[in-house]
C-alpha cells in the first residue's frame, strides 16, 4: 500500500496529466475542426471520440457541434455540418486555428462539481416515483385529483423538455424513451 506522502505525489502527478492529456485534445478538437472546414472530412473527430475512452465524450460533442463544423450521428460517427461550414468565413484552415485556438472555450469548461454530478435528475425515476404516488394514494387514503386536459399538456411539457435535454447533452443522440 501507499504511504500517504506517495498517494499525495500519485494524485498530484495525475492532475498534472489530466490538465496535460486535456489541452493536447483541445488542440486536436482545434485541429479536427480545421480539417473539417477546410477538406470537409470530419474523420478527425472519429477517431478522437474512438480513442477518448474515459474522458467527457458528452463535453467534447457539444464542443464540436459548437467549433467543430460536424454533427454526431445516431451511430456515433461525426457527419460534416454543410450548412455551418457554408455559413462561416475563414479563408483558410490555419486562420480557423488561430481564431478557435484564441477565442473557443476549453471542451472541458464548466465541468460538474461533485455535489452538481450527486444531483443529477433522473427523469425516469422521478415519473415512477409519481406513479408508485399516485398508486398508493388508495391506501393511503389520499384523494386524487386528476384533471385529463391539464395532465395531457404538462405530459407534453414534459415530452419537450425530456427531448429538448436529450438532444443537448445526449452525445450519441439516443432518441429519449416516450
Amino acid at each position: 500500500m501507499l504511504d500517504k506522502k506517495q498517494m499525495t505525489s500519485q494524485i498530484n502527478t495525475i492532475g498534472r496529466n489530466t490538465k496535460a492529456l486535456r489541452d493536447r485534445v483541445q488542440t486536436v478538437l482545434i485541429n479536427a475542426a480545421a480539417h473539417a472546414y477546410q477538406h470537409n472530412d470530419p474523420v478527425f473527430f472519429d477517431k478522437l471520440f474512438a480513442n477518448a475512452s474515459g474522458m467527457n465524450r458528452k463535453k467534447m460533442t457539444a464542443w464540436i457541434h459548437e467549433y467543430g463544423f460536424a454533427r454526431i450521428q445516431k451511430d456515433g460517427s461525426f457527419k460534416l455540418n454543410k450548412s455551418a461550414v457554408k455559413d462561416a468565413d475563414y479563408e483558410s484552415g490555419e486562420q480557423l486555428v488561430e481564431y478557435l485556438t484564441d477565442n473557443a472555450p476549453l471542451w472541458y469548461a464548466d465541468e460538474e462539481t461533485a455535489a452538481q454530478v450527486k444531483a443529477d435528475l433522473d427523469v425516469a425515476a422521478r415519473v415512477k416515483s409519481l406513479a408508485a404516488q399516485v398508486a398508493n394514494a388508495k391506501n393511503q387514503s389520499r384523494n386524487v385529483k386528476v384533471d385529463c386536459k391539464a395532465l395531457r399538456e404538462a405530459m407534453l411539457e414534459l415530452e419537450a423538455a425530456v427531448t429538448d435535454t436529450a438532444d443537448s447533452v445526449d452525445p450519441v443522440g439516443a432518441e429519449p424513451d416516450h
